[in-house]
């Protein structure tokens, strides 16, 4: 009898697990990698800079807190750079923002940053 009830309540907890939603990571999470981040900044150097510095990013993230940070991704590869949106890599645009989330303090991780994998469920939180 008493290996039925720890069956049951086993099968109970796994079954609990399972309903729990997902933990959401966010930005502070370690999220790209340091190699994504110095990638990003040669990209930035020779493209982005001409238009934005560096210290405009931090305005630019608070506006984006709370948001997947697919949909910033995505905006950028659709509007960036401004005469010729989408004419980036789409790896370059990561970098790109790996670069600019390591210039605001956030701190990189082992895994790289990828659209295909997880974005949509890191949040973006202010810098």
């Amino acid at each position: 009898m008493k290996t039925a009830l720890r069956c049951a309540v086993l099968a109970f907890c796994l079954l609990a697990v399972q309903a729990l939603p997902a933990q959401q990571r966010t930005v502070g999470d370690g999220v790209f990698t340091q190699d994504q981040a110095d990638a990003g900044k040669l990209v930035h150097e020779s493209v982005c800079q001409i238009c934005h510095d560096l210290r405009s990013y931090r305005d630019s993230l608070r506006l984006w807190d709370g948001q997947p940070l697919l949909r910033l991704w995505e905006s950028i590869v659709g509007t960036m750079p401004a005469d010729s949106p989408g004419s980036l890599l789409l790896e370059e645009y990561t970098d790109v923002i790996a670069y600019i989330l390591h210039e605001q303090g956030f701190p990189t991780g082992e895994a790289p940053l990828d659209p295909d994998a997880g974005m949509d469920q890191i949040s973006i939180v202010q810098p």
